[in-house]
């Protein structure tokens, strides 16, 4: 990145290992949260039932279609393809709105948050490295069509993708790593290779009230009829191969 680019991305960043597993809508609402706080944060959770999560602008009837036998299929406010999260570790990285402060493009953000993760999963005894080019289209399902930027092994298989969203300035990163396992200890080293400085915070909530914000973005807005309509108010439900 240019200088004037690296210059403002986060000197510090918090870490918060979510212990509570969350049903899907929960997690989606728990990142926005996070999206809307001051610093840079990171968050590593988990789900509390199965579940699989499709872009803004995929339905639910092509996410059963594709991966059939989920108890939850959720509409997440980022982009990307359609992921099952019955398998693998789940990330959120947000950085915060800053007044006078424009972020780097999308795409070198995507360099930025996965050339750090990719760092991290080698630090834990996973051999990969960066897409430098899309792989062959395989449809909606996320892991079937790597991208320039996602994190692969030596043979090609997708090992990390994610979906970005921009809002009033900040940035909202969705990431998911699948067919490894990374040793003990990854969420630190992912922390430690995206800023210098890393804070960690424990428990429950991130800071006071969180729980209460959390319920009340679920029922205002994620869990809302309007969300979950087939439509979306842009285009019919369809199925496609």
């Amino acid at each position: 990145m240019q200088t004037q680019q690296r210059d403002v991305l986060p000197g510090a960043i918090t870490l918060w290992i979510d212990p509570v597993p969350r049903s899907g809508y929960r997690n989606m609402a728990a990142d926005e949260l996070l999206s809307r706080r001051p610093g840079a944060w990171l968050r590593i959770y988990t789900w509390d039932r199965p579940a699989v999560s499709f872009g803004y602008f995929d339905t639910a009837t092509e996410a059963a279609a594709i991966f059939p036998g989920a108890v939850e299929y959720i509409r997440r406010w980022t982009g990307g393809g359609i992921v099952d999260h019955r398998i693998g570790h789940t990330y959120t990285v947000t950085l915060p709105s800053r007044e006078g402060v424009m972020y780097p493009p999308a795409d070198q953000l995507y360099i930025w948050i996965h050339g750090a993760l990719a760092t991290a999963l080698q630090q834990s005894g996973v051999q990969c490295t960066l897409l430098t080019e899309d792989a062959p289209d395989g449809g909606r399902a996320c892991w079937a069509s790597p991208v320039k930027s996602d994190i692969v092994d030596a043979a090609g298989n997708k090992l990390a993708g994610a979906g970005q969203r921009r809002f009033k300035g900040a940035v909202l990163h969705q990431g998911l790593i699948q067919q490894c396992e990374p040793s003990e200890g990854w969420p630190q080293r992912l922390a430690e290779a995206l800023a210098p400085l890393v804070q960690v915070v424990e428990g429950a909530e991130p800071y006071p009230g969180f729980n209460a914000e959390l319920e009340e973005l679920c029922r205002s807005k994620y869990e809302s009829a309007e969300w979950n309509d087939e439509t979306h108010g842009r285009r019919k439900p369809s199925l496609r191969a």
